[in-house]
């Protein structure tokens, strides 16, 4: 009788034991926390309480590493099916978690593309991808078109992430906290007949110009539609 497969253990000497994901892991907490520009080999060792030897274990180098944060980062989001009958209310919503889902991990867009790491490999992401085509689809649009909205939609939220949320979720020292107005105060200019009237409107938050993005993504979307009340959750064409 052949005795059982020894399972490794969950930790050594009080810290977790280093496997590739949980490497990957540790790499998209650290992001999370101290930013693109903070993520070395040497200073997530440091982190984890290894040598930087130690690493190169379980990712080959910086670009593998920042490889495998980018997966379980792609892995984690989960947004809500979208119904055509009430596109306008679930494509919100799925920007709204999107956003949420990029400011848990502030940069990884940017990293990846820095380092040349493709985007969208992941199954789940990829489903939520193509469940977004979709929708564009079933709401009228030639497949180039929802392909061109789907990755509109995805330009709009991660732009407003890596410009707008970046400096308000983390200031960086240097700023001024009454550049984080908007508009910002030093647009007020006296020569200029509309910069000069700025400083008399009412600040807005972050989320009040998310959602006037999502008017302006929404409203235009809504006239190229040329099928305004799809069915709800037909079935996808078949595979040729």
């Amino acid at each position: 009788m052949s005795s059982p497969a020894r399972r490794r253990p969950t930790h050594r000497k009080g810290r977790p034991t280093l496997t590739r994901e949980a490497v990957g892991e540790a790499a998209l907490d650290f992001l999370g926390r101290h930013g693109p520009g903070a993520l070395t080999m040497r200073s997530l060792a440091a982190e984890l309480g290894v040598s930087p030897r130690a690493l190169y274990n379980y990712v080959a180098d910086r670009r593998d590493l920042i490889t495998v944060a980018a997966e379980i980062f792609e892995s984690r989001w989960d947004p809500a099916a979208l119904d055509p009958a009430r596109w306008r209310d679930d494509l919100r919503v799925f920007c709204r978690d999107l956003r949420a889902h990029y400011r848990r991990h502030p940069g990884m867009t940017t990293l990846a593309l820095s380092e040349n790491i493709t985007g969208a490999r992941h199954p789940a992401m990829l489903a939520n991808v193509d469940a977004l085509i979709g929708l564009f689809v079933q709401l009228g649009l030639p497949l180039q078109d929802a392909y061109r909205a789907c990755m509109e939609t995805f330009r709009v939220v991660v732009a407003f992430v890596e410009f707008h949320d970046a400096v308000h979720d983390r200031p960086p020292a240097h700023l001024d906290a009454a550049d984080l107005r908007t508009p910002p105060p030093w647009l007020d200019d006296a020569s200029l007949p509309y910069l000069s009237r700025l400083s008399d409107l009412e600040p807005d938050t972050p989320d009040a110009l998310f959602e006037f993005s999502l008017d302006l993504l929404t409203d235009g979307l809504a006239a190229r539609t040329t099928n305004p009340d799809p069915p709800t959750n037909p079935d996808p064409p078949a595979a040729r």
